[in-house]
């Protein structure tokens, strides 16, 4: 039994805890977040996206209880004093979008940890998206990267390694996140970022592409890409772009990725589907990508689009938890 703690109750850290309690082999024995455990609490039960959370959540002293399993509380600034030696936790998810680089990553196994599992993208340390280079997580500390990459890496894998690709572009459209604003305000990131969040649509800068070359270096320099932020609150859609480097079709694309998804290494990671979804049917999706078959295209035989549906909080914690269990 791997016992995890989680340092910051988010979006990914309260996805992740309800994940981690329907996973056998995982044991959530501490989260550490700066709000108030009774807050907690109540953004741990009641969840604008997804719902009522269909479990009994009680607070007892330091201890947020689920169901009456309890999970210990801190609110601690300093990583090197949080209690993981104490809990004697094995595995820590850094989802609080703030220690994002090595140095303050190896603070929490100064603190006791034995893994740091960042669920965010990083510029120092290795990148790892599972089912795609989950080897590579053997390491101590790294990072799951995006929900976005995530989602467009499996599809690069396989089509890469299938067909080959020359070079490719990346669009993503995407729900609207907390970097943005609710009302027109002035953004430290971008200026869009800035602008309604609900009532917009915001073309923005995305380091998805980037980040898969750190899983797929054979792809740096050759693929890039954007997002178009929308008015929804989850549920995502990728659009990769690429020259195929030799002739191919609609039906040996869709051929070759329900091949895949069937597969030992893919069949929790990739699904396919030939039903028109729209961006509410995919929400509780537990896997990286779902490739809408429908709208594969080819033009002259070697540009080739395939678009990919993904819930980008749930979809992406269940692949940082899948990289946990093969920890």
């Amino acid at each position: 039994m791997k016992k995890i703690a989680i340092n910051g109750f988010g979006r990914i850290g309260r996805a992740a805890l309800k994940i981690i309690l329907e996973t056998q082999d995982l044991q959530v024995v501490a989260v550490n977040d700066l709000m108030s455990i009774e807050n907690a609490a109540y953004l741990l039960k009641y969840d604008s996206n997804y719902g009522k959370y269909q479990k009994e959540v009680r607070v007892e002293g330091d201890m947020i209880l689920v169901e009456g399993k309890p999970v210990k509380y801190t609110s601690i600034k300093d990583i090197e004093s949080l209690p993981w030696a104490a809990v004697q936790a094995d595995i820590v998810i850094e989802s609080t979008g703030i220690f994002t680089n090595m140095a303050a990553a190896e603070k929490h196994l100064a603190a006791g940890a034995k893994f740091v599992v960042i669920s965010g993208p990083t510029k120092d340390t290795p990148t790892v998206v599972h089912g795609v280079n989950t080897e590579d997580g053997k390491v101590s500390v790294f990072s799951c990267a995006s929900c976005t990459t995530n989602n467009i890496s499996p599809v690069i894998e396989i089509l890469g390694r299938r067909l080959g690709i020359k070079k490719a572009i990346l669009n993503t459209t995407h729900g609207y996140t907390a970097s943005q604003t609710l009302i027109d305000a002035p953004s430290k990131r971008e200026p869009r970022m800035g602008r309604a969040a609900g009532i917009n649509l915001a073309p923005a800068a995305t380091g998805a592409a980037i980040a898969t070359t750190k899983a797929l270096p054979q792809y740096a320099g050759k693929f890039d890409g954007i997002a178009i932020r929308v008015p929804v609150p989850v549920g995502s859609i990728s659009d990769i772009t690429f020259i195929a480097e030799r002739a191919t079709s609609v039906e040996e694309i869709n051929s070759i990725l329900i091949e895949e998804s069937k597969t030992s290494r893919y069949e929790k990671v990739l699904a396919v589907t030939d039903e028109p979804l729209v961006s509410t049917d995919i929400i509780g999706s537990a896997f990286a990508a779902t490739v809408d078959l429908e709208m594969t295209r080819v033009v002259d035989g070697d540009l080739v689009k395939v678009m990919a549906w993904y819930d980008n909080e749930w979809g992406f914690t269940n692949q940082m938890i899948r990289q946990i269990q093969s920890i």
